[in-house]
C-alpha cells in the first residue's frame, strides 16, 4: 500500500490529522487507511477513513506579512516549501461481515496509506445479497457500491434540489429493483418515468414487457405522447364503488358536516346495487333536496297505465331514463350522459325492448310499499351537498373499470401512474385511493410479496407545517409507521424536505441526498436523520450533478457515490433553451421567406391579369 502521509498532532478515535506533500497528497473525499492496535485481541486492524479537509500553509509566508515583504522573500528564495495537512474521518474496520468502530486511536507517527480497491469493494459491496448497483465511489470509478435491499424495509427518501439528478437516480434504482423481482408502483406527477420502456435511442429496454403506464382519461395533451412511451392504459375509477367517506375526502367535506354526510349516505344507499355514474348520483341528491316531490308524484300515480318507452341503457350499463319525465327533463338527462362520455349509442335490440318502469329504491319505498319523505336534515344536507358532487361529476377519471389493484400487485412488475396535467386535488385522491385499497388488501388478506411505492413530489402529498393538508397524508403516515409489518414500503422523492411532515421523513431511515443548498432543507435533513454528520451536511452544496451521499441501513457506512448509468430514457429532462431559441429564430426566417414568396406570386398573378385585360 502506498504511503501518502503520517499521523500528526492530537488524535481521536473518530478523527485524526496527517501531514503529506504536494506529490502524494490524496484528494478530498479519498479513502485512506491507518493501523490501530486492538488491545482486546492484541492484533492490528486496518481502519478505513475518508479525507474531509486539506489545508496548505507556509512557515515563511505567514499571514502577518505584507505584500511587499512576501515579494522580497520570494525574490530571494524563489519558492517556499508548503506544509500540507489533511483531516480524516474514521469510518471503521471490517470484522467478518460487520463494520466495527475502533475504541482506540491510532498513534502519531503511524503511516497513512491509500485504501486499496479490494478493501473498498469488501467494505461497500461484499456480503450484500442481491444488491442494487447504484454506481461507484466518487474518487474510484472501478469500485462499485451495492445497496442492501433489506434496508428498504425501513423506507427511503431521495432528496435533491431541482436539476441535481434525483429522478435519474431513482430510475437507476427502479431498473435494478425490477430485475431483482420487485413489485413497484410509481405516482408520477411530472411524467418523469413514463419513458422507461425505451432508451434514449427509442430502442426497447430489456424490461419493457414488465412496465405498465397508466394515464388519466383527461382531454389534456401530455408533453410526452403515447407513441413516445410505447402506449398506455387508461386509469379509471368506478364511481359507484366509492364509499361515502371517500367522496367526502375527495370533495373536502369535513367530518362535522353531519347533515351533508347523511344526505350523501342516503343517496348512496338508495342507489346501492347499481353501477351508477356521478350524474345519476347527483340526480338522486337533487331528488332528495327537493323533498322527494318527484317521487311522491310518481307514487300517487301508481295505478295509472304506463306506456311503452324505449330503454336508454348505454353500453356501460349506466342505468335507464326514468319513466314519467317531461321531454325537457329527458333532454337534460341525455345531455348529461353525452357531456360525460356515457351517451347511449343505441342498438337494434333497444328498439325491441320495453323500458323498465322507474322504481323507487327500497330504502325510500319502505316495507309496506309506501314512499317515505326525506327528513328535513336529509333535505338540508342534500341541498348543501349538490355543489360538492357537481364538482366531482366534472372530473374525467370516472369510468366503467375500477382501480386495477390486482394488476398493480403483479410480481416483478412496475406500474407508472402518470398524473401529469391532473388537478392537485384529484391527484391526491388517486394516491389516497390506491394506497388505501392496497393497505386494505395487505391487512385483510396479506400480500404474497412486498410492494414498493415511489412517491414523487412527496412534499405535496404528506405536507408538514400548520394548516397543511392533503387527502393522502393520513394513509402515507400510516404506511410510514406500520407498513413494513405488512410488506408495504415507501420511497419519498422530493426537492423540498422541509415541507414534508417531519415524522414521516424521519421514518425513512435510509436516505440518498444529492446537491442541496437551501438551509431550511439541510436543517430538515439534520433533524430527520440520525446518520448524517455536520461534515456530510457541509458537503451537500459542493456535490456535482449525479453525485450523492447515501446513508442508513441500505449501506454499511455513509458513502459518497457517483450514480451509474441507467438503461431507460428519462422523462424529466429539462428543455434545451439554447436550441429552442435557435429553432425560434429559424422559424422566423422561414415564415418571412414564405410571406415573400406568397407576395411575389400574388404580384405575378396580378401582372398577368392586367396584361390579359390590356390584350
Amino acid at each position: 500500500m502506498n504511503t501518502v502521509g503520517y499521523v500528526v498532532g492530537e488524535v481521536r478515535t473518530d478523527e485524526f490529522t496527517f501531514v503529506t506533500n504536494r506529490e502524494i497528497a490524496p484528494p478530498r473525499l479519498e479513502y485512506i487507511v491507518v493501523q490501530v492496535q486492538d488491545p482486546r485481541t492484541q492484533t492490528t486492524v486496518d481502519v478505513l477513513a475518508q479525507v474531509t479537509k486539506l489545508s496548505v500553509s507556509s512557515r515563511l509566508l505567514d499571514t502577518s506579512l505584507s505584500y511587499n515583504e512576501v515579494a522580497q522573500i520570494l525574490t530571494r528564495i524563489s519558492t517556499s516549501q508548503p506544509i500540507i495537512v489533511g483531516t480524516a474521518k474514521v469510518l471503521g474496520y471490517l470484522e467478518g461481515a460487520s463494520v466495527r468502530f475502533p475504541r482506540h486511536a491510532t498513534m502519531p507517527g503511524n503511516p497513512v496509506t491509500q485504501a486499496p480497491d479490494d478493501l473498498l469493494k469488501r467494505f461497500f459491496s461484499q456480503d450484500v445479497e442481491s444488491g442494487i448497483d447504484i454506481g461507484s465511489l466518487i474518487n474510484r470509478d472501478n469500485v462499485n457500491v451495492l445497496l442492501n435491499p433489506n434496508g428498504l424495509r425501513r423506507h427511503m427518501a431521495v432528496i435533491a434540489q431541482t436539476g441535481a439528478g434525483k429522478s435519474y437516480t431513482v430510475g437507476v434504482i427502479l431498473e435494478k429493483l425490477l430485475d431483482l423481482g420487485g413489485t413497484i408502483v410509481i405516482f408520477d406527477p411530472n411524467s418523469d418515468y413514463v419513458k422507461m420502456r425505451r432508451d434514449e435511442s427509442m430502442r426497447v429496454t430489456p424490461f419493457a414487457d414488465r412496465i405498465d403506464i397508466y394515464r388519466m382519461p383527461t382531454g389534456q395533451a401530455g408533453r410526452i405522447t403515447d407513441a413516445e412511451i410505447g402506449g398506455s392504459k387508461k386509469f379509471t375509477m368506478k364511481f359507484s364503488a366509492l364509499e361515502v367517506d371517500e367522496i367526502c375526502a375527495m370533495t373536502g367535506i369535513p367530518e362535522t358536516s353531519t347533515n351533508i354526510r347523511k344526505a350523501l349516505q342516503t343517496a348512496h344507499d338508495n342507489l346501492r346495487g347499481r353501477d351508477y355514474a356521478p350524474h345519476e348520483y347527483l340526480r338522486e341528491l337533487e331528488r332528495i333536496a327537493s323533498g322527494g316531490a318527484a317521487a311522491d308524484a310518481m307514487m300517487s300515480n301508481d295505478n295509472m297505465p304506463r306506456g311503452p318507452e324505449k330503454s336508454r341503457s348505454n353500453e356501460r350499463g349506466r342505468g335507464v331514463t326514468p319513466s314519467g319525465m317531461e321531454d325537457f327533463e329527458k333532454a337534460a338527462y341525455n345531455k348529461a350522459n353525452i357531456d360525460l362520455g356515457w351517451e347511449d349509442l343505441g342498438s337494434a335490440a333497444d328498439d325491441d325492448e320495453l323500458a323498465k318502469p322507474f322504481e323507487m329504491p327500497a330504502s325510500e319505498n319502505g316495507s309496506n310499499g309506501k314512499n317515505k319523505a326525506p327528513s328535513l336534515d336529509a333535505i338540508s344536507g342534500a341541498q348543501k351537498a349538490l355543489k360538492y358532487v357537481e364538482r366531482i361529476s366534472r372530473v374525467d377519471i370516472w369510468g366503467h373499470e375500477d382501480v386495477p389493484i390486482k394488476d398493480l400487485m403483479r410480481p416483478m412488475n412496475l406500474s407508472v401512474l402518470d398524473l401529469a396535467g391532473v388537478d392537485s386535488w384529484v391527484t391526491e385522491f388517486v394516491v389516497n385511493k390506491v394506497l388505501n385499497d392496497t393497505w386494505g388488501e395487505a391487512t385483510t388478506n396479506g400480500l404474497a410479496r412486498p410492494i414498493f411505492f415511489i412517491l414523487e413530489e412527496a412534499h405535496n402529498f404528506v405536507p408538514g407545517g400548520q394548516g397543511a393538508r392533503s387527502q393522502a397524508a393520513q394513509i402515507i403516515k400510516r404506511i410510514a409507521s406500520e407498513g413494513r409489518k405488512f410488506g408495504l414500503f415507501l420511497v419519498l422523492v422530493t426537492q423540498r424536505p422541509y415541507k414534508i411532515h417531519g415524522d414521516t421523513l424521519s421514518q425513512c431511515n435510509s436516505q440518498i441526498i444529492m446537491r442541496l443548498t437551501n438551509p431550511q432543507d439541510q436543517l430538515a435533513i439534520k433533524q430527520s436523520s440520525e446518520g448524517i454528520s455536520e461534515g456530510l451536511l457541509a458537503d451537500l452544496p459542493g456535490l456535482n450533478v449525479g453525485e450523492a451521499v447515501i446513508l442508513g441501513p441500505i449501506v454499511r457506512v455513509p458513502v459518497m457515490v457517483r450514480i451509474g448509468q441507467r438503461l431507460s430514457a428519462q422523462g424529466g429532462n429539462d428543455i434545451d433553451v439554447v436550441k429552442a431559441l435557435e429553432d425560434a429564430r429559424s422559424q422566423v426566417v422561414i415564415d418571412k421567406r414564405e410571406r415573400e414568396v406568397k407576395q411575389e406570386r400574388a404580384k405575378a398573378k396580378k401582372t398577368e391579369w392586367v396584361e390579359e385585360l390590356d390584350a
